[in-house]
């Protein structure tokens, strides 16, 4: 490094004393990696290529909520709450259960269908044939577990089941000897 001579130090003794500082250093060494990085990253966002725009896509998993929101609800023994949760044929073939048993009746239903669930497993999502996504849910009871098809699709703002098969009981192992949560606290909340 070139030397100050004691004419320039005359002139400026400040600029020699901060200089001469080591925390003003170190301040001005942050800085200036600080504008490198800044600079770096603004240039890596002009030259990134440029991301394809697809159609919106919902956030987090809503597809998966009409699914924890029945559950919901059949705990509770909310038929309301449970039916606003389907859509099309589905929907209708609850309607006609419900008025087949009576209100009362199918909200006991309800709430026993889910007091007998020791746990909801629900796998992650796929395409499903036709419209919408399908979720396979397996509901584990003391000592078997049910298997579920279900598919969900938009219905307006809301996704809505439009489709639950059951797949039959299969052995459940381990065997569950406790409640491991109701149904109403597992799941996403929307």
């Amino acid at each position: 490094m070139g030397s100050v001579s004691d004419s320039e130090r005359q002139r400026a003794p400040w600029l020699s004393r901060l200089v001469a500082d080591a925390r003003v250093q170190v301040v001005l060494g942050l800085i200036v990696v600080g504008l490198a990085v800044a600079v770096g990253v603004s240039w890596g966002r002009r030259t990134r290529p440029k991301r394809r725009h697809a159609a919106p896509q919902p956030p987090t998993l809503p597809q998966a909520h009409p699914i924890w929101d029945s559950w919901r609800a059949a705990w509770e023994g909310d038929v309301d709450a449970h039916l606003a949760c389907f859509a099309g044929p589905a929907r209708e073939a609850l309607e006609a259960e419900l008025a087949a048993k009576g209100r009362e009746a199918f909200a006991r239903e309800l709430r026993r269908e889910a007091a007998a669930a020791l746990a909801i497993d629900l796998e992650p999502e796929r395409r499903a044939k036709g419209e919408g996504r399908a979720f396979r849910v397996t509901v584990q009871h003391e000592r078997d577990a049910e298997r579920f098809d279900y598919r969900v699709a938009p219905d307006g703002p809301r996704w809505r089941i439009i489709e639950r098969v059951s797949r039959g009981l299969a052995t459940a192992t381990p065997p569950y000897a406790g409640r491991l949560a109701p149904p109403a606290e597992q799941g996403e909340k929307p």
